[in-house]
């Protein structure tokens, strides 16, 4: 009996709801969501070593979904994981992938905060010490970049971009608009106040409950960093928005 196997990616990018639509997707009887943490098989050297049949063994608890995904935020890091779209269309060349974008400052305010909180030491002091020591931070902001890396393997109308202010806003609709795409019943209601998200404490509680309250987290951006920023992802972004027909202030005054 041929393995399971996965037919559709929720590529990135980091910050930008990816586990909360991953716990909506898991909850649909048509579809089913790898369990656990991210996978990051087809980015990851050491994980990709070990080899396909091993990652199909991830599978092994689906049954007759439609949908079968695997949700990797590391998969939209093409800068840091060079080989991540050759190797996934290589695999399933005829995947379907989600990519949730949002404002670029914001997910990068939230990406420093996330660091923070989850390492557990003050490596950065502010979001702009992070976003010049930590280039990722910033590069995981580099929508169009991303999004061309995959349309050169996959078809565009297998690409779906999901736009975090919009899913936001009103969750259902736009979960039903992804249930279309992967051809699963858009029909079915997402049952929002089970959803497993990451935590919505703010930063200063999710430290303290670590007892690492004395941490300080500062997300004010200096201005003369803000437009070093802006400046770095301008280009990229706008032809980002352009591409989908979204005005250069969709994410207000950046560009």
């Amino acid at each position: 009996m041929a393995k399971i196997k996965p037919n559709f990616f929720i590529i990135g990018a980091a910050k930008a709801a990816t586990t909360s639509l991953s716990s909506l997707l898991s909850a649909h009887p048509q579809a089913a969501i790898v369990p656990g943490k991210e996978v990051h098989f087809f980015s990851y050297d050491h994980v990709y070593r070990l080899g396909w049949t091993n990652y199909l063994e991830l599978f092994s608890h689906c049954r007759d979904q439609k949908a079968i995904g695997d949700a990797s935020t590391s998969y939209s890091r093409i800068r840091y994981h060079h080989a991540v779209v050759a190797r996934m269309h290589q695999h399933v060349p005829e995947a379907r992938i989600i990519y949730m974008v949002r404002h670029p400052l914001e997910r990068m305010e939230s990406a420093y905060v996330e660091h923070i909180c989850t390492t557990g030491r003050l490596v950065f002091t502010s979001i702009n010490d992070a976003v010049r020591r930590e280039p990722m931070i910033l590069n995981s902001s580099r929508y169009w970049e991303v999004f061309d890396a995959y349309r050169q393997k996959f078809d565009q109308s297998r690409i779906k971009i999901v736009w975090f202010e919009e899913y936001t806003t009103n969750q259902t609709a736009v979960f039903q608009d992804v249930c279309r795409f992967l051809d699963i019943d858009d029909s079915v209601v997402p049952v929002l106040d089970q959803e497993n998200t990451n935590s919505r404490e703010n930063a200063s509680m999710r430290l303290a409950r670590r007892g690492l309250g004395h941490l300080q987290v500062n997300t004010t951006w200096e201005e003369k960093t803000r437009q070093w920023v802006i400046h770095k992802i301008c280009d990229d972004n706008c032809r980002f928005l352009a591409h989908f027909g979204r005005p250069k202030n969709f994410w207000g005054d950046l560009f």
